[in-house]
Order: structure tokens, then sequence, then C-alpha cells
């Protein structure tokens, strides 16, 4: 009986340790951060420029790609082109507004709008002189709610729409400059 306790308390301790093991060796290629390399170090952001109809969309949109490039930290931000080894051009080019859904007293007018800006990006390569990529049409989308139930009915319709997409823009522009910072920093992954 006590020879087939040993056999127990030795079957169970090399599990432990094959389990220990498997564990070691599942975790000795996992590294912090992105390990992907960017092929250039500095990156000049020009400010945004706006072909759309979209209000206050470039000056958010302009801080939060920079903020996107800061949080990520692979490449140095500069204030100048002439210090750049790549330079970031954004164009907003489309913004629409469609009702996502209808009020149901009056089928006519919206509750809510589905908000899509599109913007035309090109990242030009300082030191040759070509592009890495130009031109490309990357689009941010959000929701926007437009009931206000403390508007009196005459003022409601035109203030809740103003006031909707006044808070609508910052969240628009971020889903915006998120997906360009995803086109500029992670397109250099081997797939």
């Amino acid at each position: 009986m006590k020879m087939l306790l040993n056999a127990g308390h030795t079957s169970m301790v090399a599990m432990l340790a094959l389990f220990a093991l498997a564990l070691i060796s599942g975790c000795n290629s996992y590294q912090f951060g992105n390990p992907v390399e960017l092929p250039f170090e500095s990156i000049y952001i020009k400010p945004v420029s706006n072909d759309s109809f979209a209000p206050q969309a470039q000056a958010l949109l302009s801080t939060q790609i920079r903020d996107a490039f800061i949080r990520d930290g692979r490449t140095k931000l500069v204030t100048s082109r002439e210090a750049a080894d790549a330079v970031l051009l954004i164009n907003l080019t489309d913004y629409k507004r469609n009702a996502a859904a209808r009020q149901s007293e009056d089928t006519t007018t919206a509750a809510s709008f589905s908000l899509n800006l599109a913007a035309e990006v090109s990242l030009f390569n300082q030191n040759k002189g070509d592009y890495y990529f130009l031109k490309r049409i990357i689009n941010g989308s959000s929701s926007a709610y437009v009931n206000n139930p403390y508007a009196t009915p005459a003022t409601a319709q035109t203030q809740d729409f103003l006031q909707m997409e006044y808070q609508a823009m910052p969240r628009l522009t971020h889903d915006l400059s998120r997906r360009i910072a995803d086109e500029v920093l992670y397109t250099w992954e081997p797939r």
C-alpha cells in the first residue's frame, strides 16, 4: 500500500513538472509592446485639410492623430517636415449623415443618425522622395442620437440636431484617427 502511495505521489510530481515546463516554454517568445519595426524613425503630421462639410473635424482629427502616434511610441513625432523621415498627409473628403432610426410619432423625423467621415491619406517617404502609400481612402463612423427631452417643441428639432452633431464629432474623429494610425503603424507587419 505504501508503495502504491509513493507511485501516485511520483506521478503527481511528474505531471506538475510537465505542466510547469509547458507553461514556461509557451511563454518564452512573449514580449511587451509592438515588435513591428517601422521603415521610418520620425514622422511629421501635416495639419489636416478639410474638403468635407464636417464641422470642427479638422482640428479634432489633427489633435487625435498626433495623440495616437505619441501613445504608440515607436516613432518620433517632429514639428517640421524637414526633420522627418516620413510625412503624413490627411485630407477630409466626405462627410455623410444618414437617418438610422425614425421617431415613433413622426416617421419623417430622424431619432438617430449614422455619421461617416472619409479621409484621403498619404504617407510620403522624405528620404527617397516617393510615397509609402498614396491617397488611400479611410473611413470613420459613429452614431448620434437626436432626442432631447428638455427642449421645447418649436426649437427641439434644430437645436437637437446641432447639439447631436457637436457631441458626436469627437467620437467620429477619434474613430477615424484610430483607423489612420493603424493604417500607418501596422501596415508593416508580416502577414
